[in-house]
C-alpha cells in the first residue's frame, strides 16, 4: 500500500477510536483497560500499550487524572504547537500544591515515546522524542533532541535546551537552566540560582 494511503488509513482508524472512546456511557470513565488502547481516551487506567496521535491529557473535560501504565506511543505527538515554550521557568511560579497533586490531566508510569513530543502532567519513567517533552513533574529520565521543560524534575534531562523549575539531578545540553538546582549542569551555558557558567555548573545547597 502506498505510504500516503497507509497514513490516511492510520489517521482514519485513530479518529474512529477517539470517537468510540468519547461516545461511551459514563461508566467508561472509571474502567481499567488491559492490552492495547487507542488514545486519547477517557479511561481512568490503561495497562499495557496506549497508542494514538496525542495523549489523553487533551480530554480536559474530565474531573480526574487519566493514567497509563506501560508503553505510551504518541504519533505524531503534541510538539507541533510548542515552538513558543522554550523559555526559562521562574522560581516564583513553583508551588508545593502543583508538585504534589495533579488534578485533571494525565499521568504516565513507564516509557513514553513520540516523534514530535509530549505534554504529560506527570511522568514516572522515561520520556523520549525527536523534538520536545514538557509537563509538570518528571521522575526519571528525559531525552528529547531539541528541548525539555518541566517544573519539577528528579533525574536526568538531556537535550539541546533544558529548562526546569526545581531540579534534583543533572542537565546535559547546549543550554541548561534551573530556577532551583540541587545537582549539576553540563553544557555550553548553564544557569541556576547561584551562578551562570559555561561548560559546567552546580549547586547542592538546600533552601
Amino acid at each position: 500500500m502506498p505510504k500516503p494511503l497507509t497514513l490516511l488509513l492510520f489517521l482514519f482508524l485513530t479518529v474512529a477510536g477517539m470517537g468510540q472512546s468519547a461516545s461511551g456511557d459514563s461508566q467508561d470513565t472509571i474502567k481499567n483497560y488491559y492490552g492495547i488502547r487507542v488514545i486519547p481516551s477517557r479511561a481512568m487506567n490503561i495497562y499495557g500499550i496506549a497508542i494514538g496521535p496525542v495523549g489523553s491529557e487533551v480530554v480536559c473535560f474530565m474531573s480526574y487524572t487519566k493514567k497509563s501504565h506501560g508503553l505510551n506511543i504518541q504519533i505524531p505527538g503534541q510538539g507541533f504547537n510548542s515552538v513558543f515554550m522554550m523559555k526559562p521557568i521562574q522560581a516564583k511560579a513553583l508551588t508545593v500544591d502543583k508538585k504534589d497533586t495533579i488534578q485533571i490531566g494525565a499521568l504516565h508510569n513507564g516509557l513514553i515515546v513520540s516523534p514530535l513530543g509530549t505534554f504529560t502532567s506527570k511522568i514516572n519513567g522515561v520520556s523520549l522524542s525527536g523534538w520536545m517533552s514538557a509537563g509538570l513533574v518528571l521522575n526519571g529520565f528525559s531525552f528529547n533532541l531539541v528541548y525539555n521543560r518541566y517544573e519539577y524534575l528528579n533525574g536526568i534531562s538531556i537535550g539541546m535546551v533544558n529548562h526546569a523549575g526545581e531540579m534534583n539531578g543533572a542537565q546535559v545540553g547546549l543550554v541548561n537552566n534551573a530556577a532551583k538546582l540541587r545537582g549539576f549542569q553540563i553544557g555550553l551555558w548553564n544557569t541556576n540560582q547561584k551562578r551562570s557558567l559555561p561548560l559546567f555548573n552546580w549547586c547542592f545547597e538546600k533552601e
